[in-house]
């Protein structure tokens, strides 16, 4: 069972954990509640500020969410998914170049990005967090899974 280590909560009151994730990856885990909320049509301004602490998840729900949603992310998983990240990131950035032309920066790429955390929400979905800092410098990289595990979108902030 995965393990999360200095529990805490934000400012929101949603749990803010780190985990060590197979591979030795030590990375900071955060539950994002805002998709567990039923809100009604007239609540479509409603910001994240607005919404009380009171409403979320007990600590207890929260806490089993992000250890039975971490529990899937196996080395494998973990492994394949940043290099599909590294492998799209490089196709973009090198569309129109050739293909044998790639392999110097991918592997650059492979060698900078890590893994830094890991977003669970309350659904039980996963949006992965890496840094290449030498790469992309002060930008994070989201990877948001599917339910499959399997990359269902990429993006950079």
């Amino acid at each position: 069972m995965i393990e999360l280590d200095d529990i805490d909560t934000d400012e929101d009151g949603a749990l803010t954990a780190t985990v060590e994730l197979p591979g030795g990856r030590r990375v900071t885990v955060e539950y994002e509640y805002e998709e567990d909320f039923e809100r009604d049509e007239d609540d479509d301004d409603l910001e994240e500020e607005d919404i009380d602490p009171e409403d979320l998840p007990d600590m207890d729900t929260m806490q089993e969410t992000v250890q039975h949603a971490l529990a899937r992310l196996t080395a494998e998983v973990l492994d394949a998914r940043e290099r599909d990240v590294a492998e799209e990131l490089i196709e973009v950035a090198y569309e129109d170049d050739d293909e044998e032309d790639l392999e110097e920066p991918l592997a650059a790429l492979r060698e900078d990005l890590t893994l830094d955390g890991v977003v669970v929400f309350g659904d039980g979905g996963i949006t992965l967090l890496y840094v290449a800092p030498e790469e992309y410098p002060d930008m994070t990289i989201y990877c948001l899974l599917d339910e499959d595990l399997e990359v269902d979108d990429l993006m950079i902030e």
